[in-house]
Order: structure tokens, then sequence, then C-alpha cells
């Protein structure tokens, strides 16, 4: 009985109510082919991202999008035209129900997915909508094995309308909402967010009261914002901070009026050498305040277009706009001009570091080798002195366009501000007070932040390339950091270790994997139990939590202010 009843719910068998009455078995038919293309509609304008209601219901989007359908379906059209009332299934309070139906779905598919991996991590960031409410994205993070090999998935689970940003009102946010979701929070192993204090505090911070509860989830500073933090710090240099400021200045002055931007667009059509270089770009970049490695490309484009961005000023100042004035004569100075390209070179060497810490397959190990890449790119420029020769050069060519000549800052008996060099030569003088302070401040910057780790970072000795370094103080560590989640005796552990640096320690000719997935899937779950349970841990703990800053951008599409209300 129970088996059939099973089969009938599941559409395998026909109910004996079908079986007896055709017109029964039609009806259902008929509904379920009504309700299937009224569903169809909901996901198409879920996935655009179309508003699914107007003013009027009978003139909205879902309606045209329903009734256009309808004209090569007669069973829609018949139901639309001559369906009761009560009983047409296009009413707002369906839509609404039909489309978080649709969202738990995906959900549950996320979750399920999740639950079936040993160990999770969670990241969370917040942020305030169009109508001035804080709304907390969380993401999971966990690895899962499909049969032939590991993968690795973070995936949005929702967002949380939190009525306090304070750190035990955000911890308790995020462990019911994981709770909610029907997952078991003892497994959880990572946490990962940006450093604000009631995030990353030590005592009342987010990822302390959460590791109140769940002791194994280590906290994660998102190696993202570490770097943008390294960028801000090493950016208030007296002479960065005021070329930054006067470039976001005239990017704003010509982004936000109709007669700059015109006059800008006017120069920039009048020189192609230009125009080539800007690939089609007819405004300058604003600096994002929050995305300082967003200032890179600002100030490529910024230097591209300086000359197209004097001609527009002064052309502006003639026409007695003074700020125009103000601006041209900011920007025509040597000092300007060396820390513009300066700046420009240097970042866009981070550029690609930025990118790269985005990635979903990014983990712990590689986001902290790519960052030591850049360290070391950084210090070979540093003692490269070919390198800051093609800088001076570049600002040299610029400032003599305009009959600027290369100069040093007024030097006063007593400097406050700014270090003071007593040096004669332009050249040398913008070497040490500048190149050379910047680089080695950024480098600094980044090995301090971005390439600091915890304890259990200790299992990136257990990497085929590092084998041959790893110590007995290293096993040590590693067991200490694991032991709750290997379940095995630190003897059993040593014993895996022998195994595991004879097996690495071959040269059979095999290619030797490179990251922790495929390092993952090289290792034998039965063999090493305890090393497999220490890279699976460590391969689920976040580097960043880019995948929550992403899910900003579809709630600014989503609620906007035409679909805003005070209760969302």
């Amino acid at each position: 009985m129970a088996d059939n009843f099973v089969d009938i719910l599941s559409g395998k068998k026909e109910s004996i109510i079908c079986k007896l009455s055709s017109t029964a078995k039609e009806t259902v038919q008929h509904n379920r082919h009504i309700l299937a293309k009224i569903i169809q509609v909901v996901l198409l304008l879920g996935k655009q991202n179309i508003p699914f209601r107007g003013h009027t219901e009978e003139r909205s989007n879902f309606m045209a999008v329903l009734q256009s359908h309808a004209q090569t379906d007669p069973l829609l059209a018949n139901h639309l035209q001559h369906g009761k009332d009560n009983a047409r299934y296009t009413s707002p309070e369906i839509q609404n129900k039909l489309i978080s139906l649709c969202a738990d779905q995906v959900r549950q598919q996320i979750i399920s997915e999740c639950r079936k991996s040993d160990f999770f991590a969670v990241m969370a960031d917040e942020a305030t909508d169009c109508s001035t409410k804080e709304q907390l994205s969380i993401c999971v993070r966990y690895v899962v094995h499909n049969g032939e090999q590991y993968q690795l998935f973070e995936k949005f689970i929702g967002f949380v309308t939190c009525s306090s940003i304070k750190g035990v009102h955000l911890a308790n946010e995020i462990l019911d909402h994981l709770q909610g979701c029907g997952l078991d929070i003892l497994k959880l192993r990572g946490q990962c967010y940006d450093g604000a204090g009631n995030m990353a505090g030590k005592y009342n911070g987010v990822q302390a009261l959460v590791r109140e509860r769940v002791p194994l989830a280590s906290y994660v500073h998102c190696k993202s914002h570490c770097l943008n933090l390294s960028v801000v710090h090493t950016c208030k240099l007296q002479c960065v901070r005021t070329m930054m400021k006067t470039v976001q200045d005239i990017g704003f002055a010509f982004s936000y009026s109709g007669k700059r931007l015109e006059a800008f667009v006017t120069e920039l059509s009048e020189d192609p050498v230009t125009r080539a270089q800007l690939e089609g770009r007819q405004k300058l970049k604003t600096l994002c305040e929050t995305r300082w490695m967003s200032h890179a490309d600002a100030l490529t484009t910024f230097k591209q277009a300086f000359s197209v961005v004097v001609h527009a000023l002064e052309s502006l100042e003639a026409d007695n706009d003074d700020k125009a004035g103000e601006h041209v004569r900011a920007i025509l100075r040597f000092d300007f001009i060396i820390t513009l390209v300066t700046c420009e070179h240097v970042l866009n060497i981070l550029v690609g570091l930025t990118g790269i810490l985005q990635e979903v397959s990014m983990d712990l190990l590689e986001a902290v080798r790519e960052a030591g890449v850049v360290v070391d790119i950084l210090r070979a420029e540093r003692q490269d002195d070919a390198v800051f020769d093609a800088i001076y050069q570049t600002a040299v060519d610029i400032a003599a366009e305009f009959q600027i000549d290369a100069s040093v800052p007024r030097q006063a008996a007593r400097q406050r501000h700014r270090a003071n060099y007593q040096i004669g030569d332009p050249k040398e003088y913008w070497r040490v007070s500048l190149f050379n302070v910047f680089v080695d401040h950024l480098a600094e910057e980044i090995s301090t932040r971005v390439m600091s780790n915890h304890d259990r970072f200790c299992a990136q000795m257990l990497m085929p390339s590092k084998i041959r370094n790893l110590n007995d103080e290293h096993v040590d560590s590693i067991f200490t950091s694991y032991s709750q989640d290997m379940n095995i005796s630190k003897e059993v552990f040593q014993g895996e270790i022998r195994r595991w640096r004879a097996r690495w320690s071959q040269d059979d000719g095999r290619p030797r994997p490179s990251t922790l997935l495929s390092l993952l899937d090289s290792t034998p779950k039965a063999a090493y139990p305890g090393i497999h349970k220490a890279l699976s841990v460590l391969l689920t703990m976040p580097a960043t939590s880019a995948s929550c800053e992403r899910s900003f951008s579809s709630m600014r599409r989503i609620k906007s202010y035409m679909r805003s209300t005070n209760d969302g």
C-alpha cells in the first residue's frame, strides 16, 4: 500500500479516481499544463530580472508575456479568457507564492549538495539596500565528490534583513539562517568576513561569537579586503594622496556636468592618438572609495587622456569656468605628473592578483602564493634602476608637451609633513622620495596583511612541492590543528606522514599536484584518512568573501527604487 501511495504521488501510477474517471484525468492534465505555463513565465521574468507588475495588473509584464504564450496555446488562451476569477492563478499573491517556491527549490538543491560534504564554510557581508535597510548576504563554500573527482563550490543562499549591525545580532542571524536552511553548524569549519570591528572583533565580533558556539570555525580575514587595505595605507603618502584627490575631483567634474563632458568629448574627437588609446571610452573613470584596486584603471585612463584633459580644462577656463582653472593648474605640475605615472605603474602590477582573488576556485595556499609573486615583482623592480628610468622618462615626456621642466619641491629648513630629502637631482629625488618609498611600503603591507595566516595554514607543508621541508615540528602543528576532525591517534597520523613522504619523494615521472583541489583528488581517503581530512578542511576555508560582494550587484538590480517597499 505504501509503495502504491508513493508511486501515485511521484506520477509513476495513476490514482483510482483517474482510472475510474477520464474527465478527472483530463482535468488534472489541463490544470498541470496551465500551471506549467504560468511557472515558465515566472522563471523567464526572474532569470531576466524583469519586473512582474506595473501600475495595473492587466498591463503588467507578467500578463503581457502570458498573453503572448496564449497566442500559440489554445488551452492557456481559453483559461485566461474564461477561467474562474478565483482559480486563474495569475494574481500577485500567486505570483509571489510561485517565486517563493522556485527560490526554495533552488536553495534546497544547494543545501542538499552542501550536506553531502563533510565540512562547509560561511561567508557574509552586509550592505544597505535602496530602502536604507541593512541586508546581510550569506554564502557557503563546500567541497563535494561527484564520483570521479572533487569539486569546489561557493553558493549564495540568501539575504537576511538586519535590524542591527552589532556583532551579537549578526552572529545570531548567520547561525539561525544556516540552521533554518537545514545545515548542521557543527560541520562549520571556516568563516570569512571583512575586517570591520563588528565582524572581526576579538571579543564581540561575529567571528568570536560564532566560535563560542562552533570552536572549530576558524576566521579568515578576506584577502581581497586585506589587499585593498594595503593599498589604502600605502596611498597615505602626501603627494600620492594629493594626486588621487585631484584625479577624483576632475573625474567627478567631467562625469556630472554636461557642459564639461561635452568639452572633453570635443577635444577627444580631435585627438586620434588618444582616442585609439582609450579604445572607445568617452569619459574618465572616477575613483571608487571602497574599491581601491579600481584606481589602477582610473589612473591609466587619466594618464592616457592627459593632454585631452588639459585642453578641455583650458577651454572651460576660457569660458569663465573658475574651477576648471584650478584643476588645470593643479595637474600642470611636475610633482603631479611623476606621481601619477609612478602610481599607475605600480598599481597595475596588482590588477592580476585582484582578479585571481575573486575566483571561486581560489584557496588560501594559492592566494598567499600569488601575493608572494606580486611582492617578489615589486621588490625586483625596486632594485632594477631601468624600471624607474622608464617611469621617469614617461613623466618627462608628458611634462615636456606642456613646457614643464623636471623639478623637485621647494626645500624648507624644517619639514613636518614630508620627508626632507636633500637631493638636487630631480630624477634621483623622485626615485628616493616617491618610487622607493611607495614600493617598499606596498610590499611590506601585502606581506603583513595578505600573506599572514593562522595555525591551520601549516597544512601547506603537505603539498608535494614542500614535502622535503616537512619536519617533526610541522607534523605536530598539523595534528594539533586538525586532530578533532581526524579522529585518529598521533601515532597513526605519524605513520601516514611517513608513507606520504615516501610517496611524493619518489621520482616516477608523474605530474605533481600544484593546487589543494588537485592534491585532494590524488589522495586516497582509505590510505590517508588523516591527511585527507586536513586537506579537505583547508580547501573548504575561503580566501575571500567575493561571492557576497557579487550578490550585492544582484540585490541592486532586483531591489531598485522602482521596486522597493518599506517592508522589503
